[in-house]
C-alpha cells in the first residue's frame, strides 16, 4: 500500500468546515524536520527505539491515558515519523468494538499483534471526502480536544525534552478522516507493517 505516493504537498487540502474535535476516526502522520531519523533504527524489520524514540513513546502513552474519549486503535514510531489511528468518541457508546489493547502498545514493540478490530458504526462515513493531506497548523487558537490542539501540545512537549528550543518536527502534519471499514482495515495493516516496508517508505529520506 502506497499511502504517500505523492510524498509531501505544500498546499493544505484540509477538509473545509470539518470540526476536527468531532466524532470520527483519524489517520495522522507527523514527520520530523528534514525527515531526519532521530527516533531509532529498523533492525530485522523491527523498530528499535533510541533515547529520543523512548521519549516519544512515553508521551504517546501519556496521551492515551489522559484522553478518555479518544481511542488509539494503532500507532507506530518510525525513525523519522509517527503514524496514529485515532478515534474521537464524544459519547458513552463506542463506535468500534476491539479485541485487543492496541491503544496501549506501539506496533514497533508488538510485531506479532494479529488482533481483529471491527467497526460497528463509523461516524466519518457521511462527512469525509478528504485524502491524506499536508496540514499546515493554524496559528490562531485551537479548539480544545481537537486533533490540531493535540498535535501542537505533543510537538511542544517532545521538542522541549529532545531539543529544548528548535522544533524537531515539520511545521505541518498529514490527516485523513477514515470513511469506512475497508479503509480502516487497510490503514491499520499499513501501520502494523510499516517497519517491514521501511526501505520502500517514501518518508524514508533515503528513498528515491
Amino acid at each position: 500500500m502506497t499511502l504517500f505516493k505523492d510524498k509531501f504537498r505544500t498546499i493544505s487540502n484540509r477538509l473545509k468546515n470539518w470540526d476536527y474535535s468531532s466524532e470520527a476516526i483519524y489517520f495522522i502522520t507527523i514527520v520530523t524536520k528534514g525527515r531526519k531519523c532521530i527516533f531509532g533504527n529498523i533492525e530485522g524489520d523491527t523498530m528499535i527505539l533510541n533515547h529520543n524514540g523512548k521519549i516519544i513513546e512515553k508521551e504517546l502513552l501519556k496521551s492515551i491515558t489522559i484522553r478518555k474519549n479518544w481511542f488509539f486503535h494503532n500507532w507506530v514510531i518510525m525513525p523519522n515519523h509517527i503514524h496514529l489511528l485515532i478515534e474521537i468518541q464524544n459519547n458513552e457508546v463506542s463506535n468500534v468494538e476491539t479485541h485487543s489493547s492496541a491503544s496501549t502498545h506501539s506496533i514497533s514493540t508488538t510485531q506479532n499483534n494479529d488482533s481483529h478490530i471491527s467497526l460497528t458504526t463509523n461516524k466519518g462515513d457521511t462527512h469525509c471526502s478528504a485524502s491524506l493531506q499536508n496540514q499546515s497548523e493554524p496559528k490562531l487558537s485551537r479548539k480544545p480536544n481537537s486533533i490540531s490542539s493535540f498535535i501542537a501540545v505533543f510537538k511542544s512537549i517532545t521538542t522541549k525534552q529532545i531539543n529544548d528550543i528548535d522544533s524537531i518536527w515539520q511545521a505541518n502534519y498529514h490527516d485523513h478522516i477514515v470513511r469506512n471499514y475497508k479503509t480502516f482495515e487497510t490503514i491499520y495493516d499499513y501501520i502494523k507493517n510499516n517497519p517491514i516496508s521501511w526501505e520502500k517508505d517514501s518518508i524514508n529520506s533515503n528513498f528515491q
